[in-house]
């Protein structure tokens, strides 16, 4: 399978670039590469500026669409994805397990298929059908912007809480890096602290 991380957002609430932020000896997005290459054979960045990743090590595809979207984001991916579906993941997930995304790779149905952590649907850790396509760029151009608008939908499978909980009982591959609070939780999982 191949896998898309998407690596556009703007790290407001970070108050940085909490994509390229050091964590250690490797930045936040090398941590969700690593994981990502143990599990699919192809992983590539979708990024809005290509000319600041140019030395991260994996191939790096500039965003089709001008929007600043995470659904923007996943049309670049599907478009440019060879195999009828694609592993999508946030590029601001540095504790995401492998397990989870092979548990998301053995559960998929056509055509999304999810996870929901605390009544919250995980649209930036999926597998999504490439078949989608046309569809969300109808939903584009009509004005659609939301991942979660467009899933309601097309529909999507979500795997239970309690199955994930089997392979990360404390949820720990869903802490994104949008704070510095949230550095904190980082660091305090992987011991640092």
């Amino acid at each position: 399978m191949e896998c898309f991380i998407l690596a556009g957002g703007q790290s407001r609430r970070f108050g940085e670039d909490k994509i390229l932020f050091r964590i250690g000896s490797r930045r936040t997005v090398e941590y969700v590469i690593e994981t990502a290459r143990k599990v699919c054979d192809r992983v590539a960045l979708v990024v809005k500026e290509r000319e600041r990743f140019r030395d991260i090590g994996v191939e790096v595809l500039e965003d089709l669409l001008p929007d600043r979207t995470p659904l923007a984001g996943i049309l670049t991916a599907l478009k440019s994805a060879e195999g009828s579906r694609a592993l999508i993941l946030g590029g601001d997930m540095p504790l995401i397990k492998e397990e989870v995304l092979r548990l998301l790779m053995e559960e998929f149905r056509e055509p999304v298929t999810l996870f929901r952590t605390n009544r919250k649907v995980q649209t930036l850790v999926g597998v999504y059908s490439k078949g989608i396509t046309e569809l969300m760029e109808e939903y584009m151009k009509m004005g659609g912007r939301s991942v979660i608008g467009f899933l309601e939908v097309v529909g999507f499978k979500v795997i239970p809480e309690e199955r994930l909980k089997e392979v990360d009982p404390e949820l720990v591959s869903f802490t994104n890096l949008n704070t510095k609070e949230d550095l904190r939780t980082v660091l305090e999982r992987i011991g640092w602290t």
